[in-house]
């Protein structure tokens, strides 16, 4: 969408903020993540998909654009790729 209301952008943060947290708790205590997705390898893509989703969503105009504080997404993104690649 070239021209996103702030309920779509907000929505995207919101999604973001999804995607921090799982991030952060797995690599806090992965034992859940392993009970849900079944295997290490499973985990890491849940991972990575999550790291991808923040990395999009960074590169939107609407995102350098905002005003929120934004070191928790790219932490997670930098935290989620050396989990990946551990």
């Amino acid at each position: 969408m070239a021209d996103e209301t702030s309920e779509e952008i907000a929505q995207h943060f919101s999604a973001m903020g999804d995607s921090v947290n799982l991030i952060n708790a797995t690599i806090a205590d992965d034992t859940e993540s392993l009970a849900v997705y079944g295997s290490a390898a499973e985990v890491k893509l849940m991972i990575t998909r999550n790291t991808s989703h923040l990395e999009i969503q960074i590169a939107k105009d609407w995102y350098a654009e905002s005003s929120v504080t934004k070191t928790s997404y790219t932490d997670a993104v930098t935290a989620g790729k050396a989990y990946v690649a551990g």
